[in-house]
């Protein structure tokens, strides 16, 4: 039988300050687990308001509650025996610190990290629509998702063409108000959140990578980063390990789906991934030789309610939403029953 753990700390992001809560809340109170929970400092109406709208949709009083805690109260929080179970959901720096602090007190945990996602195109694939794909993939929420499509890795036989494609796809894309329906390129969250993409990229140039600025210029108001293409990476490089949060591409050529497959797994991370091609069976074959939590075929990776959600490597472990997330937190407790007479 499940029975739940019991309380549950969650330590949430801001790119998506609603999503993020109702995606590690809502298998678990369905476990029925209680989840407490340490947002961002950057939203913290969004914190306020999810307490007060599961209140509303008639959750009792504690199923969700909100705390206003710093970074080093996280260790008395979870140093508490009432708290049965950690997740997060953040940067590496903070997955190390909260999973070493539930090692210490012997809590379960589940850590969704860092991603660079491999958006592989394959000879065969319509290289029209993989361009289509890529430019949402990688630019939408300003680039600011984690398993936005963060590599675009093509193969030679359609590498030109998707290229030019892809060039002018971007190039499309209007920079402005967040607000404005007309606008498909956000800014970032905040001026240092672009101030570290420009050292990212400051970093690449000064390791010999090519830098080129491929979409229109952005507004001078507000935190916003131009489009970028990055080529000639070395693998090997500190640059083709970075993850950048933000509107820039790492490209790759491939001479095939071999070498696809070995430029995708040479990444640090493993979180989200996709195929491009026309021959289903083969993308297939390409899928399971990657090394991630999640690979989508002919689409950029997404986040669907039923879908389980994790990945690997640095990316973190774990998943969430469905039945992996259902039973993420529960005590699958072993009921044995004996005859009557208690005989062996």
């Amino acid at each position: 039988m499940n029975d739940p753990r019991g309380v549950l700390f969650a330590v949430e992001p801001w790119n998506f300050p609603y999503y993020q809560i109702i995606r590690i809340s809502a298998p678990q109170l369905t476990a029925g687990n209680v989840v407490v929970f340490k947002h961002a400092s950057n939203v913290p109406q969004a914190a306020i308001a999810m307490e007060e709208l599961l209140i509303k949709a008639g959750a009792p009083k504690g199923v969700l509650t909100n705390v206003f805690a710093s970074h080093e109260a996280s260790e008395l929080i979870i140093s508490d025996p009432r708290v049965r179970g950690v997740a997060l959901t953040g940067s590496e720096a903070a997955g190390a610190a909260i999973s070493s602090l539930a090692s210490k007190y012997l809590k379960k945990s589940t850590l969704e990290l860092g991603g660079a996602g491999a958006f592989i195109v394959l000879d065969d694939a319509e290289a029209e629509k993989a361009a289509e794909w890529a430019v949402f993939g990688r630019h939408w929420n300003g680039g600011q998702v984690r398993v936005s499509s963060k590599r675009l890795i093509v193969t030679e036989g359609v590498y030109d063409k998707f290229l030019d494609l892809y060039k002018a796809g971007v190039a499309k894309l209007v920079a402005g108000d967040p607000m404005d329906p007309a606008t498909t390129l956000a800014p970032l969250s905040s001026q240092s959140a672009a101030d570290e993409v420009q050292v990212k990229l400051d970093k690449a140039a000064a390791e010999g990578v090519t830098i080129e600025e491929i979409g229109a210029p952005v507004p001078q108001q507000g935190a916003f980063i131009r489009p970028t293409l990055l080529t000639d990476i070395p693998l090997d490089s500190v640059t083709a390990e970075t993850e950048f949060f933000g509107p820039v591409t790492q490209l790759y050529k491939a001479k095939d789906a071999d070498d696809a497959v070995r430029i995708a797994n040479s990444s640090p991370f493993g979180l989200g991934g996709s195929v491009f091609s026309t021959d289903i069976h083969k993308a297939q074959e390409v899928a399971r030789q990657l090394d991630t939590g999640m690979v989508y075929i002919n689409q950029p990776t997404g986040v669907k309610a039923d879908i389980p959600f994790g990945g690997v490597k640095r990316s973190g472990f774990g998943h969430e939403l469905i039945d992996l997330g259902l039973k993420k937190f529960v005590n699958e407790k072993v009921v044995v029953i004996s005859d009557i007479d208690g005989s062996f």
